[in-house]
């Protein structure tokens, strides 16, 4: 298992023998001291990491630093160290995934330039994406991959959920429609404010994106999104948490917002986990709750 916290460092642990083993860094020599001016604007920081299924590499996404670019990273577990570096967005990656977790080679990433890209880090001297994806109007909080090579999510503080095709992307630098100018630390956007981005949205005739949800709300955090899982509901859904303190599942094909999980007094819910062979959710929240929510069957009279 691998975590990382607002640093340039990645713990690696072993679960099995429950000690940590290593610390991983990704600094490439910038301004790393808490307490030196401009750390928290360009100092060398972890926003996302994963550990490939063989547990060889970690790709990371950094924050960005004093040369307005954030690089993706790969780092060698065994060696601890990295053994490749590009500069892949020109603001702090939120977010990466593997395409498929069997296999290393493909990544997205998300930003808060508002674009996601892909990569092959077998082509990673190029430095260039394979594609980018072009859609969003705010900044990126979550990718995440359905593993069938095809399709992967977006979560954005836009306040929409984007379903993309890999197939379907650009290979061109276009220019990015101007991303909403709130900061979803300290506000939320108004009614009036999401239909203004929703009208942007229709008339954006770069985005290539399969479908767009709207209904939750992204804000204080970076807010993580998933697809339901496959053995239960061969991965119909959309579900993410929300900062009014609830979970909302989508319909992928509909785009309904079928069910909405609220506590009584709810948090701002950062992330859920959907069990992958029974009808159970776990969330986190800010209040420093894990919750648990059930399915029952009301139509059937042994439950």
């Amino acid at each position: 298992m691998i975590h990382s916290t607002l640093s340039p460092n990645i713990q690696l642990f072993d679960v099995e023998k429950k000690k940590y083993l290593s610390q991983l860094s990704v600094n490439d020599g910038g301004p790393q001291d808490p307490l030196q001016d401009g750390f928290w604007y360009f100092g060398m920081r972890v926003y996302s990491a994963k550990i490939s299924a063989d547990g060889q590499e970690i790709v990371a996404g950094t924050s960005r630093t004093t040369n307005h670019s954030a690089k993706l990273q790969i780092l060698d577990a065994n060696q601890n160290k990295v053994v490749r570096s590009i500069n892949a967005h020109e603001n702090d990656i939120n977010t990466v995934c593997f395409v498929d977790k069997l296999s290393s080679s493909l990544v997205i990433t998300g930003s808060d330039d508002t674009l996601c890209k892909l990569w092959d880090i077998r082509a990673f001297n190029s430095n260039n994406p394979v594609g980018i994806f072009y859609g969003h109007l705010g900044g990126l909080t979550n990718v995440c991959s359905k593993e069938d090579n095809r399709y992967f999510i977006s979560n954005s503080k836009d306040q929409s959920i984007k379903l993309w095709d890999l197939r379907k992307f650009s290979t061109e630098k276009k220019k990015v429609i101007p991303a909403v100018r709130v900061d979803y630390r300290m506000a939320s956007l108004s009614d009036l404010q999401i239909e203004r981005v929703k009208e942007r949205m229709k008339t954006n005739t770069d985005d290539v994106s399969v479908s767009t949800y709207f209904g939750h709300k992204v804000s204080d955090t970076l807010i993580r999104c998933h697809f339901s899982p496959k053995f239960v509901t061969d991965q119909r859904f959309i579900y993410t948490g929300s900062s009014d303190g609830c979970v909302y599942i989508y319909d992928i094909l509909s785009g309904e917002n079928v069910s909405r999980l609220q506590l009584e007094e709810g948090n701002t819910i950062r992330d859920c986990a959907w069990h992958p062979y029974s009808q159970n959710i776990v969330t986190t929240d800010f209040d420093g709750n894990i919750c648990r929510w059930e399915y029952f069957d009301s139509n059937k009279d042994d439950i």
